[in-house]
């Protein structure tokens, strides 16, 4: 609780935004593509009600930023197969062993996963690399209405969120990270990521204490 009462009243809510990325079926949810190729996914399940928390109790000045990644359904965006060196992991996906294409536009498993589905007044952006500015017009919409503070959370926290703090860092917004809303499927990247956060890049957090952050404001 510390950290955060060094910063009490230093964010102001009309300067926010909420960035809760890829929490879709495909990643998140039972039946979804990486549930069905093995992988657990009770951590990254986990989250989804701190995320839920922020959405529904933040001051209602502060955007709601959903980042979703889309993907084709004839694979012609996949940027694995312009790569000549690449993790195992990723050479197989490239390979087509089996793996299969995900978060597929159109799809079931490209959604939000329910709990999170985007409210009418939320905002939606669609990114095909891990970044969440790389291409998109998310950078733009954020200077247009004087965004200076970014909350993070989502999946996967060692890949496509870390990447976007990288870049959120790089173009001066400030960085707050959701110690309990971030997720992977490896709880020790998780853990390296979350330590990384804090030692270059901004503060960590639980969602419990990012309304502290806010001046005068009582959930």
């Amino acid at each position: 609780m510390g950290i955060v009462k060094e910063y009490t009243a230093l964010v102001d809510p009309k300067r926010a935004a909420l960035v809760v990325i890829d929490m879709q079926n495909d990643f998140c949810s039972l039946g979804g593509h990486f549930q069905k190729q093995g992988y657990d996914i009770k951590k990254i399940r986990s989250i989804i009600p701190a995320v839920k928390a922020l959405i529904d109790d933040l001051p209602p000045e502060v955007k709601v930023i959903h980042v979703l990644t889309i993907r084709e359904p004839d694979g012609s965006d996949n940027h694995w197969r312009r790569h000549k060196l690449l993790p195992e992991r990723m050479r197989k996906r490239r390979e087509g062993e089996g793996i299969g294409l995900n978060v597929v536009r159109g799809t079931w498993g490209a959604q939000v996963v329910e709990e999170l589905t985007p409210r009418p007044q939320d905002y939606v952006f669609v990114k095909r690399r891990n970044s969440a500015f790389y291409q998109t017009d998310l950078e733009m919409c954020l200077r247009l209405w004087g965004i200076d503070t970014l909350i993070f959370c989502g999946v996967m926290a060692e890949i496509c969120v870390e990447s976007t703090i990288r870049d959120a860092f790089n173009r001066d917004f400030d960085i707050v990270v959701v110690e309990n809303g971030v997720a992977g499927y490896s709880e020790e990247y998780t853990a390296h990521m979350l330590d990384l956060m804090r030692v270059a890049f901004g503060i960590v957090c639980r969602a419990e204490e990012v309304k502290n952050l806010f001046p005068s404001f009582t959930p």
